[in-house]
């Protein structure tokens, strides 16, 4: 099976990559935004989502059965202070990647995000309505839909708070964590930010199970655990053997910004971030494992 993964360089196409090649039937070929990898012996194709012309040419190359999007602005400070970069990459990128699947007869999986909700309840379900209340949420479902509308064939997932030891040079919250408990340093969690957080290999175990075989739809795949970003550090040093006296709570109100503060900082301070994603739905469909957050961080440390 020919499978195209669009943004494979990054910190979840790193570990997608290397699961589908333990695994024997795939051919796998993957693009990079600005610097090919050197650890993943495979073809690789520079590329920027936005280049039509580019993304033609590497379909016709490639002629994949299956293409996996991740490539996309992720942050969502990024999104917010360039809102239409943001909206140029994660969504007119994906609606062009879609079309091309629909050209090429290839089955698209799309990485989403828990943004696409407005962030005042969590443990969203599948078939709860989007409402984001960020800029990057919105991408996010105008992609989703771009896709529905564009792809013959094609898979959403949603997921929540990725963890696990990054590529070179780059982090995540888990090992930032990590990392400040080492020093002797406090980590601040707040109190008031919910996630599902998921360990990057306990994602790309189920986005196999699309690769490998078509399930059509949309699909949530998080952690089983439903915590705050405070819950979240204390798990961190309690599974690593860290001081937990270091992980320090930030009461919700203690995180909105100063009343001076221009209009922007106030209106994203005031929002929700309540997320989180149930995942009962998907994981019988897909006959997935549910996973903890200790599970997650035990296997870190193999």
């Amino acid at each position: 099976m020919r499978v195209l993964i669009i943004g494979a360089s990054g910190f979840i196409g790193h570990y997608l990559q290397r699961r589908l090649l333990q695994k024997s039937g795939f051919d796998i070929t993957g693009t990079y935004n600005s610097r090919a990898p050197t650890d993943v012996d495979q073809p690789w194709y520079p590329l920027e989502v936005t280049d039509h012309n580019r993304l033609d040419q590497i379909f016709l190359e490639v002629r994949p059965e299956v293409v996996v999007l991740l490539a996309a602005i992720a942050d969502v400070k990024t999104a917010e202070t360039g809102p239409e970069r943001a909206t140029e990459v994660n969504v007119d990128g994906a609606r062009q990647v879609a079309r091309l699947c629909t050209k090429y007869h290839a089955r698209l999986i799309f990485l989403s995000s828990e943004y696409v909700f407005g962030g005042n309840r969590g443990n969203y379900q599948e078939d709860d309505s989007p409402d984001p209340n960020t800029h990057y949420g919105r991408t996010k479902w105008q992609a989703e839909l771009a896709i529905a509308d564009e792809a013959s064939q094609w898979s959403i997932v949603r997921t929540s708070l990725v963890y696990g030891w990054p590529i070179t040079g780059r982090r995540n919250l888990a090992t930032v964590i990590v990392d400040r408990l080492k020093n002797g340093e406090s980590y601040e969690g707040d109190t008031g930010t919910y996630r599902t957080p998921i360990y990057v290999e306990h994602l790309t175990e189920g986005i196999t199970q699309l690769v490998t075989s078509y399930h059509p739809g949309i699909f949530h795949i998080a952690g089983t655990d439903w915590m705050n970003m405070y819950q979240f550090g204390h798990s961190v040093a309690e599974v690593f053997g860290l001081d937990s006296s270091l992980v320090k709570p930030i009461p919700v109100l203690a995180g909105l910004p100063p009343e001076n503060s221009p209009p922007e900082e106030v209106e994203q301070g005031l929002r929700p971030d309540i997320l989180g994603l149930d995942c009962t739905q998907t994981n019988h469909k897909l006959g997935l494992h549910a996973f903890s957050v200790v599970t997650g961080l035990k296997e870190m440390l193999v």
